[in-house]
Order: structure tokens, then C-alpha cells, then sequence
């Protein structure tokens, strides 16, 4: 199997992109279309309705669903790297982890460094654990069977080991649905601390504010197809979530930042 490693990519580049994806599941068109960049040092963000497409854009952009289209990776189609050679480029953290067997957190945050193996980074296996197990607030319970988690847990046992992956491209599916506010907001600063340092983060997010606050690009998703694509406050408008969503909603900027604050109209 090819292990080829990456060279890590300047500030600003497309490390990954999708073009005219088109993605039908089950007899029905899920992406319709959508053409979108993601860029290194950047946090884009997903959101939109449920059934918009969102987490199956996560999964073209990952190489789990069948597509039209073209979806690339450092410049290459998917099918230009093997299943070790993309690992090494983007790590993934899906909705639900199933784990059938009785792996401690350890053990698991651990299995990020599987593609690594074989390379001079295998060396650096233990010192990334542990910094996976603390980012993601996760050693106190270490030594725990992954089934013992809570649902929350679960999602930050889940993050730390994509962290331990140690990839300049990071996908992340509504890795804030499980989690209470203080670890939401740990998560999304956690990503755009990556951005800052030059990786690329895409996270799917329902949480319109969190994309506000935390996102430098915003992709709105509706029926498969992309509404909307620029920076939240630019993105973010009143007229276009209330079409998109179906539900009148109001937009202000936040007093102290500008960014745009989003709640719905009631009564």
C-alpha cells in the first residue's frame, strides 16, 4: 500500500474542493451541483436545514459516498491517494463512533496514529496522544470502556482521536450536538486555534451563532444545492435564512464583536 506523506501546505491554500458534486443515495439527489473550496487557515462551516446535505458533503469531501463531479484532495482526485495516504491528509470525526469492542478511551484516541505507522512520525505517537487526551478534555477518564461514556463523552473521545491523527485537514460532523455549552465552546475554539496555525477545519454545525462566531467562511446549504458561501456577516442575513430555513428569523450584530447574532421570530 502507498504511504506517501504530505508536505504541509502555506497559509490560504485549497486543500481541498469540490466541483459540480452531485450525490444521489437511495434513488434520491442529496447534492445537486455544489462547487466549494476549503482553504488552509480557515474554519468553514456547514450549515443549513436538516436534509440539506450537509454531512454528505463531510462524507464526498472523505470519500465515503458515491459521487459525480470531481472532489479533490492536496490538488489530487481521492482516487489519486490510497486509503493510507488520505488519512495522513485529513482526519474525520463522524456523528457517532460505533465500537463493538471493549477498547478503553486510551486505546482508541491511540488508533489515530494508525496511518503514521511505518513512518519517521510514528515517533511522535505518544507525545500526540497526550496532547489529543487534554484538547479534547478527555484523561480524566482515560482508562475508561468507550460503551461507559455518555453521549458527550463519546464525541470528545471521538475528537481526540482525529486530533492524534496530526493532519492539516480537519472534518468535523456536528461534533458540537452531544456537548454542553462549556465543551461547544472548547471545541470551536479548539478549531479555529487550528486555523490559525495554518490548518484547514470544516465542521458541520445547526448552531447558526457558533458558525457566527467561530466560522471564517459560511456554506448554507438548501435541498442539495448551495445557497450561500462567503463570511458570516456577509453570509448571515436575515432574508436568506428565513427562505432557507422556512421560519422568519432576525439578525443583529453582537454589541461587542459585529458578529451577526441569529434568533428566531416568536409570536
Amino acid at each position: 500500500m502507498r504511504r506517501r506523506p504530505p508536505n504541509r501546505l502555506g497559509t490560504g491554500t485549497t486543500i481541498a474542493q469540490v466541483r459540480d458534486l452531485r450525490v444521489t443515495l437511495g434513488g434520491a439527489l442529496i447534492l445537486d451541483g455544489v462547487t466549494l473550496p476549503v482553504r488552509t487557515g480557515e474554519v468553514l462551516a456547514l450549515v443549513g436545514p436538516n436534509g440539506a446535505g450537509k454531512s454528505t458533503l463531510l462524507n464526498a469531501l472523505c470519500g465515503d459516498v458515491p459521487w459525480q463531479g470531481e472532489v479533490c484532495l492536496y490538488g489530487e482526485p481521492l482516487d489519486h491517494w490510497s486509503q493510507v495516504e488520505m488519512a495522513m491528509r485529513r482526519a474525520v470525526m463522524l456523528q457517532q463512533a460505533m465500537i463493538s469492542f471493549p477498547f478503553t478511551v486510551g486505546h482508541i484516541v491511540a488508533m489515530g496514529r494508525a496511518p503514521w505507522i511505518g513512518t519517521e512520525a510514528e515517533e511522535q505517537a505518544d507525545e500526540a496522544v497526550r496532547t489529543a487526551l487534554t484538547l479534547a478534555d478527555v484523561v480524566s477518564f482515560v482508562d475508561r470502556v468507550f460503551s461507559s461514556l455518555s453521549g458527550g463523552e463519546r464525541a470528545r473521545v471521538s475528537l481526540a482521536r482525529a486530533l492524534a491523527q496530526r493532519t492539516q485537514l480537519l472534518l468535523l460532523d456536528e461534533p458540537t450536538a452531544a456537548l454542553d455549552l462549556h465543551h461547544q465552546e472548547d471545541v470551536l475554539q479548539l478549531a479555529r486555534s487550528r486555523a490559525a496555525e495554518g490548518d484547514a477545519v470544516v465542521v458541520v454545525l445547526h448552531d447558526l451563532n457558533l458558525a457566527a462566531g467561530y466560522a471564517d467562511q459560511v456554506a448554507v446549504l438548501s435541498r442539495g444545492a448551495l445557497a450561500a458561501y462567503g463570511p458570516p456577516r456577509v453570509v448571515l442575513t436575515a432574508p436568506l435564512l428565513s427562505k432557507v430555513y422556512q421560519h422568519d428569523v432576525e439578525v443583529w450584530p453582537h454589541p461587542a464583536t459585529g458578529e451577526p447574532v441569529i434568533l428566531p421570530k416568536r409570536g
